[in-house]
């Protein structure tokens, strides 16, 4: 299911103070996992207009990014050019379009929080990673009181400025064990889940053997 959710006038604050503060974390661990990936191979499921490219350095790796949203797909394809290996517009709740074992990094920033029904979706992600690859995901931490009062508060409060509420935004929502059982019943095997930003953030790291 597709959001009413302007990818273009929120996400590109993601890197600006205050929003900085939840994002920056997420974008230096995005960097330190390119820079461990075994090979050059790497995806991003979710990636939106994929603002993030832009703060990182990933000469090394050969990128390939997804999203169910035609107009962020492009987007991407025009800002980033031949940065990117490739940029696909994918069917939501379809497999991914991808073969078995094909991605040295799979990364999904902030995304397993907006679906309904995520472990066929996590199944994917393992599926598409190599034997002795990496799986990077985040998410918000929802055992953090401050995160949850500010998304209650000030963020509502930007959201229904913007023409939109945060309600029905995240319908998934994530503290540290219930991300880490998911990720085991999704097949990922040696599963570490930290926090980033405050500990407004899960950070989820797994290799697949």
């Amino acid at each position: 299911m597709r959001e009413a959710v302007d990818y273009f006038e929120n996400h590109r604050y993601k890197l600006r103070f205050p929003w900085s503060l939840y994002h920056a974390p997420i974008v230096k661990a995005f960097e330190a996992a390119l820079g461990r990936s075994p090979g050059p191979d790497v995806l991003n499921v979710g990636a939106g207009p994929f603002f993030e490219l832009s703060a990182v350095d990933a000469r090394a790796r050969r990128l390939t990014m997804c999203d169910i949203d035609e107009r962020a797909v492009e987007f991407a394809r025009q800002t980033h050019g031949a940065a990117l290996t490739g940029a696909d517009t994918i069917e939501p709740g379809a497999p991914l379009p991808y073969g078995d074992e094909r991605f040295d990094l799979v990364v999904a920033m902030d995304v397993v929080e907006h679906l309904h029904d995520p472990l066929p979706w996590l199944k994917e992600l393992v599926r598409v990673t190599r034997r002795g690859g990496e799986l990077f995901l985040t998410t918000p931490n929802y055992a953090s009181k401050s995160l949850v009062a500010i998304e209650n508060t000030a963020l509502e409060l930007v959201a229904r400025k913007n023409g939109f509420s945060r309600k029905e935004l995240h319908p998934t929502k994530f503290d540290a064990r219930s991300l880490r059982d998911l990720l085991e019943r999704a097949g990922a095997s040696r599963v570490d889940v930290g926090l980033l930003s405050l500990g407004w953030v899960l950070v989820a790291r797994s290799t697949r053997v």
